[in-house]
């Protein structure tokens, strides 16, 4: 499977972000549509495959931060530094996204939905993680911080309650559905991936 790794190197991590995004779109728009939601259907499964991919790239962010504390070596901790800004930066984007598929869905807004809440917080304690971590530029500091973050993001996930968002729809979906949505998953997790190799090449670590 060389061909594969030569696609994944890092002076082609630009074009396979590009190519991955073309590939997302398109699955989310072959996918099939929720007899509820229907042409909404597209814009809901990308904000979930978004979120998804940023929830993955925190929780990693947290694992390898915690083995950068117990093994102290330099390149763990510069990952732990990659994964953190990658979950945040696909975080940030989530975020529109998710207003958008409200205002389609729903009509409006909702400021007042406790997921919304959840977002922003979630949102403000990854800045000052990544800020504090920068600022303070102490990489066991900076890890110990990401381990910190994935924590509160279990908690807070789990402590949220929801009201007019559903709880895990995609579960009471048909198997098409959970299969495209599976896909957009793997193809956003893939994209994060690649973004995370590209913070990672920007930090010294070794």
């Amino acid at each position: 499977m060389s061909w594969i790794r030569s696609w994944f190197r890092r002076e082609r991590i630009g074009l396979t972000l590009v190519i991955l995004a073309l590939i997302v779109l398109l699955l989310a728009w072959i996918a099939p549509q929720d007899r509820t939601l229907r042409a909404d259907s597209r814009i809901v499964y990308l904000h979930g495959a978004l979120v998804w991919a940023a929830i993955l790239s925190f929780l990693a962010a947290g694992l390898v931060g915690l083995a950068a504390l117990v093994w102290d070596r330099g390149a763990l901790h510069a990952w732990t530094q990659a994964l953190g800004r990658t979950a945040l930066l696909f975080w940030t984007g989530y975020l529109p996204l998710s207003m958008v598929a409200s205002r389609q869905t729903w009509g409006g807004i909702f400021w007042q939905e406790p997921r919304y809440r959840t977002a922003f917080q979630v949102l403000a304690l990854s800045l000052a993680v990544q800020a504090a971590g920068t600022l303070w530029g102490r990489r066991r500091i900076s890890s110990f911080l990401n381990v910190l973050m994935a924590v509160a993001l279990v908690w807070l996930l789990t402590h949220t309650e929801a009201v007019l968002h559903p709880v895990n729809p995609i579960a009471r979906s048909t198997p098409m559905i959970q299969i495209f949505f599976g896909l957009l998953v793997g193809g956003t997790g893939l994209a994060a991936l690649q973004v995370a190799r590209w913070h990672r090449a920007r930090i010294p670590g070794e």
